[in-house]
């Protein structure tokens, strides 16, 4: 059963391309995670809110590089895994 975030992430963040992300504060640092609606990255830390979500967006953009550079070997429920071109 969709849930109602679960319908307004769709249309509105991931169909448009954007990215989600929320930080935590984790007492005396920050805790980010970000996803574009395929890919999602966590345990980014900062010592502000800022550093964390540059943090979480820049590893975001790290990853999403990388699998455009490796090829799909298996599909599973919820899952995706890749391995390097040779």
């Amino acid at each position: 059963m969709w849930r109602l975030i679960d319908i307004w992430d769709w249309l509105w963040y991931y169909r448009r391309g954007k990215i989600r992300y929320h930080v935590f504060s984790n007492g005396r640092s920050y805790n980010a995670f970000a996803s574009n609606g395929n890919i999602s990255v966590w345990n980014c830390y900062g010592s502000t809110k800022e550093q964390a979500k540059e943090m979480a967006l820049f590893k975001l953009k790290k990853v999403m590089e990388e699998t455009k550079e490796q090829e799909l070997v298996v599909t599973g429920e919820g899952y995706k895994l890749y391995r390097g071109k040779n």
